[in-house]
């Protein structure tokens, strides 16, 4: 069933372009303790969309080339998945493991009330690499306008009662969801469903029409995720631009069970204040973005786990951050809760420890979906 309350319209803009579309292991490039993230270029600043809402370019050097070839990123050089090279266009990823196949789902608990219990496809346990499942990517999906892109595990599961979490990514101001490909290719490698949107306006449209094309899918016999997919518990995630358009559909789309925020806040520092679910937010010390995530958190009034990435810039999270994406939402949607320790527990991954800055609120009375 679709429960949308309605779409929050932020006028915020940023015109990222990080351009880069393989992810190394975490910490091998991008940002690392002292040195700044292969961010935004000239002219990638954060501004308010002019007449009718229109989004700005990318900026100087993050573009995708004429023909659809990506740029690679600033000085320092391109970055490759670990294990091989992207995705082509249209193509599909064999990532490492025996023949792409599936593992074995992990636990998860039951999903929905009163409905049977279904295991959560969870693969691997390194949210630092790809996990062991091929994927595909599938471009130009056509509801709400097109060019939007789906990547996902290349053979879903066919496990009684197992199904695959599902997450929307909203990519940065300027910046097509092609960029991020290594990120999303990471999360469908570890079991997840993944769509990018074509653009991310601040709002709450785009997103949650993901979601309603995602239950189509999951009820048409004849697509390969015919009841396949959880679309009743989904995480919305985004870089920049894209963070605001989740926070926008955490608010208005009761389907959303968690926002996790890359390098973006709102420019009011109020849109977290009436979100109850767990919101997520990581920043760059030297990010435009700073005062914003900051000001978010300040405000939040349900629970918020914010971290500063040490020396990193507006471009911090998709990349270098990947790692944290990964975790938060095998945690929060796949109800992997061993992740926990890694955000709240003392010592944990992404808490305090490295270049991760850490602050966290409102978690006392909070318990996932599964415990």
């Amino acid at each position: 069933m679709r429960v949308v309350r309605g779409s929050l319209v932020l006028a915020f803009l940023c015109a990222c372009s990080s351009g880069i579309s393989d992810l190394p292991g975490e910490g091998s490039g991008g940002t690392s303790a002292g040195g700044a993230a292969p961010g935004p270029g000239a002219g990638g600043a954060q501004a308010m969309p002019g007449a009718g809402g229109q989004q700005t370019g990318p900026s100087s050097g993050g573009a995708t080339g004429a023909g659809g070839s990506q740029t690679g990123p600033g000085a320092g050089g391109s970055e490759t998945a670990a294990g091989g090279a992207g995705v082509p266009s249209g193509g599909s990823d064999a990532q490492p493991g025996s023949g792409g196949a599936e593992t074995e789902p992990g636990t998860g608990g039951s999903d929905g009330a009163g409905g049977p219990k279904v295991t959560v496809v969870l693969a691997g346990d390194n949210v630092d690499m790809n996990g062991p499942l091929a994927t595909t990517v599938e471009e130009n999906l056509g509801f709400s306008g097109g060019g939007h892109i789906l990547v996902r595990p290349t053979n879903i599961t066919t496990e009684p009662n197992a199904k695959h979490p599902v997450v929307i990514w909203g990519p940065g101001g300027g910046t097509p969801p092609k960029d991020y490909l290594g990120l999303m290719t990471r999360m469908a490698s570890h079991g997840f469903v993944v769509i990018g949107i074509r653009v991310s306006t601040g709002d709450s449209v785009l997103m949650s029409a993901a979601i309603d094309w995602l239950e189509d899918q999951n009820e048409d016999p004849s697509s390969p995720m015919y009841d396949r997919l959880i679309v009743d518990r989904v995480g919305v995630f985004g870089h920049s631009m894209g963070g605001l358009s989740s926070e926008a559909t955490a608010l208005a789309d009761d389907r959303v069970a968690t926002a996790l925020l890359n390098n973006s806040g709102s420019f009011a520092h109020d849109a977290l204040v009436n979100v109850s679910m767990p919101v997520g937010i990581i920043y760059g010390e030297n990010g435009q973005e700073r005062p914003n995530s900051e000001g978010d958190y300040k405000n939040a009034t349900g629970p918020c786990w914010i971290s500063m990435m040490a020396g990193g810039g507006h471009g911090s999270g998709p990349w270098d951050g990947a790692g944290a994406n990964v975790a938060w939402m095998r945690w929060h949607i796949g109800g992997d809760n061993a992740r926990k320790e890694a955000f709240l527990g003392s010592g944990g991954k992404f808490n305090n420890t490295g270049i991760w800055r850490t602050q966290f609120k409102n978690w006392d009375n909070w318990k996932n979906w599964n415990e």
